[in-house]
């Protein structure tokens, strides 16, 4: 009887310990499965960005300012789709001569299919041919939920000698290929003004609203300069506006031939008295 029960007992045990494994192996390959049963799905959202990268390869010039620096590197930009639509386009790896166009340049492309939404990040290599100088490069920090695209090289062959100088003209916004735009847009402007255009005494006292107009340069390089008031409202109202658009972020500058150039830009703000 008494082997009989121990016999039981390694038998039960045994039986355990086959249960175990097995849930072991099962628990475990669960993530893997998980994982593999969405390669499919990524593979076939990242296929649907060829018209992106045609688009990008036509468009993106290696920049005159980055050739005549021998500057060439990496960089990396995060965005989200929408309904086919690229929104929220951020640059995680700024390298500074070399984004400016892109940046502008993904926002602007509108040919994606409306069943990718999702977030994306994308690689854009700048490199020169003949260089032996080492590439600059850094880690930018992706979040998890991005899916990561293939990158793009952008080729650049000869010695700067030989490539286009860069265009230090000023052009009227009906002159370039892509005008200026305030990072985020109309909205995101306005939101600027209203946090920071804030009404002197004297205004408040003689109860004055209306638009201030201006009219200012934004440079190749997205700053703003020579801001003027070409109509304004008085009472203190003008040097407050021209302070704050002197002190506004950086535009994302407007484009020609390729390249980022200067334009004169025309704009208004509104002031409303507060809410009593």
């Amino acid at each position: 009887m008494i082997y009989l029960r121990f016999k039981k007992i390694t038998m039960n045990y045994r039986k355990l310990f086959t249960l175990s494994v097995l849930s072991i192996l099962l628990i475990t390959s669960l993530p893997i499965f998980a994982q593999n049963a969405s390669d499919p799905e990524k593979e076939q959202q990242k296929s649907q960005f060829v018209g992106l990268y045609k688009y990008l390869a036509a468009k993106v010039p290696y920049p005159s300012k980055a050739l005549f620096s021998n500057l060439q590197g990496t960089t990396t930009f995060l965005f989200q789709v929408e309904n086919g639509q690229i929104q929220n386009v951020e640059t995680a790896l700024n390298l500074e001569g070399l984004s400016e166009n892109v940046k502008n340049l993904i926002s602007a492309y509108t040919g994606l299919s409306k069943t990718i939404n999702g977030k994306y990040c994308i690689d854009v290599v700048f490199q020169m041919e003949n260089k032996q100088n080492t590439l600059v490069q850094e880690k930018p920090i992706i979040p998890a939920d991005y899916i990561k695209l293939s990158g793009l090289n952008i080729m650049a062959g000869g010695s700067p000698k030989n490539q286009n100088v860069p265009d230090n003209s000023t052009y009227k916004i009906e002159e370039v290929d892509t005008p200026p735009n305030f990072p985020g847009g109309y909205k995101a402007l306005q939101a600027y003004f209203s946090e920071n255009i804030k009404y002197s005494e004297e205004a408040l006292k003689n109860k004055v609203e209306g638009k201030v107009y201006f009219s200012f340069k934004i440079d190749y390089d997205g700053d703003v300069r020579d801001v003027k008031i070409v109509r304004g409202l008085g009472f203190g109202l003008d040097e407050i506006v021209k302070k704050v658009i002197k002190d506004c972020p950086k535009w994302n500058a407007a484009m020609k031939n390729g390249q980022t150039v200067s334009t004169k830009f025309s704009y208004f703000a509104e002031c409303r008295l507060p809410n009593p």
